[in-house]
């Protein structure tokens, strides 16, 4: 995808704590998991219309839960299971599989007002002191455990070593946190419940995703899911919810363009995530709804077969004028067949259409520069610059513009812009050794320079550490 892009990376977590692992998997095992490795493979999606789409619908939320909206970052992550989570503080990150797999996107929006109760209440703070405390009262377990063996009050016991004594300990640590994490559950759904009341949205899909999810607690153990083996509280949680719907009587009203947004997505992410072949079946050449049309427009992409393609999606935007993303794929066509210039004309459409989004603008700076041409160039570093300036932590930006400044011959600017880049990506030795060149071109004390001389400090700070 062009920001439709599956970006393959390794996230360090180390500076992250996990709560709300929604159906996946026990919290303590996750945030166990997560801290005893250096880093975990994730699979991240980057989309504008899905992005946007999503926003849109949780805003009113973010809004009754008191949350400042620019604080929470979203994050879709390409994984078929269904889970959400929310970890390092205000970001919550999304699985396509909760997208894939919910019955409607009114479930996506229930799940997502679930992870906010858990930031707007405080869980993630709560939870790293629930954690803590376990670990205290394994402790305490296995002292206690040993102090009643050795006075004689506890009877055939096959302690085996010490292994089992830590397991029993353990047993304590797992119940103190685990009581923790049903706590924040329970809490987290009353304040869905509470935000979704006050936005005028039902909970009644929120109810129907859990319902399948706790169909799982019929199978065999060994076929669970791990977080159903140690929560088995689905049924009281349905139940809640469900006792809210009566009380409230709300009453679930379908929102058909909503629907149609939530195919879409549903579409795109089909399309780009599984073989092309198969997106065809699910989407047959029968079927010229928009979402059937775009989604074979991608899988041509794909195939490649850039005449079918084209032939889609110039059918959706001659029918749709209004709507950016169309656009937007039209000009990843153009790009990946080796036709930037077409790109730069399809991109600007959808950037008219969509002012000021950043992956959009990110796109179109990418097909400037392809086409290499100085006024191209130029044009891309402007682009590059904007996105910088509502998103410093853009890693692709920072790539292209060093390699858009070193191409205008602006060699000290080109090496500051990798420096900054390096510094983002933790690896601060190539960080210093781009700054300190980048100095022996600036003028002593000049802006450009003092960031230079600040990027060097901090990178050796980190070093020491």
């Amino acid at each position: 995808m062009t920001k439709s892009k599956i970006i393959n990376m390794k996230i360090d977590f180390s500076t992250f704590k996990l709560i709300s692992i929604f159906f996946a998997a026990t919290s303590l095992f996750i945030t166990m998991f997560i801290r005893n490795s250096n880093c975990q493979n994730l699979s991240f999606i980057q989309d504008a219309e899905i992005e946007n789409t999503l926003l849109e619908w949780v805003l009113p939320l973010y809004k009754v839960a008191g949350l400042n909206s620019n604080s929470v970052k979203m994050y879709l992550i390409n994984d078929d299971s269904i889970n959400a989570f929310v970890a390092g503080g205000q970001n919550i990150f999304i699985n396509t599989g909760l997208i894939l797999h919910s019955l409607d996107h009114e479930a996506v929006i229930g799940v997502m007002a679930h992870e906010i109760g858990h930031i707007a209440g405080g869980h993630l703070i709560r939870t790293e002191i629930a954690r803590e405390q376990s670990t205290a009262a394994a402790a305490i377990g296995t002292i206690v455990t040993v102090g009643l063996l050795v006075a004689g009050q506890i009877a055939d016991v096959d302690i085996g070593g010490t292994s089992n004594l830590g397991t029993l300990g353990m047993t304590v640590a797992q119940r103190t946190f685990l009581k923790h994490t049903r706590d924040n559950e329970k809490t987290a759904d009353i304040s869905a419940l509470k935000y979704l009341n006050l936005v005028g949205r039902s909970a009644r899909p929120l109810a129907k995703i859990l319902k399948i999810i706790g169909k799982q607690e019929l199978l065999h153990e060994s076929r669970q899911d791990p977080y159903l083996r140690t929560h088995p509280f689905f049924k009281d949680r349905i139940e809640t919810i469900e006792a809210n719907i009566s009380a409230n009587k709300l009453k679930y009203v379908e929102n058909p363009e909503e629907k149609l947004r939530y195919q879409r997505i549903v579409a795109k992410i089909i399309a780009f995530t599984e073989p092309p072949g198969k997106t065809l079946l699910l989407y047959p050449k029968n079927n010229n709804s928009i979402a059937n049309r775009y989604a074979r427009a991608i899988a041509y992409l794909r195939m490649p077969d850039f005449n079918k393609g084209l032939s889609e999606i110039n059918y959706l935007i001659k029918n749709y004028p209004k709507d950016p993303y169309f656009p937007e794929l039209l000009g990843q066509m153009f790009f990946e067949n080796g036709k930037p210039e077409k790109a730069i004309t399809a991109l600007k459409l959808s950037l008219d259409l969509l002012p000021n989004e950043h992956s959009i603008m990110l796109s179109l700076a990418r097909a400037q520069l392809e086409v290499n041409k100085k006024n191209q160039t130029i044009e891309a570093l402007k682009n590059l610059k904007k996105i910088i300036e509502m998103n410093s932590e853009d890693l692709h930006a920072w790539r292209l513009i060093s390699i858009s400044e070193a191409r205008l011959g602006n060699h000290g600017r080109a090496n500051l812009a990798a420096a900054e880049r390096a510094y983002r990506i933790g690896k601060f030795d190539l960080a210093i050794g781009f700054a300190k060149k980048a100095r022996k071109i600036f003028k002593k004390g000049t802006p450009n320079d003092l960031r230079a001389q600040d990027i060097i400090f901090y990178s050796s700070e980190k070093n020491i550490k």
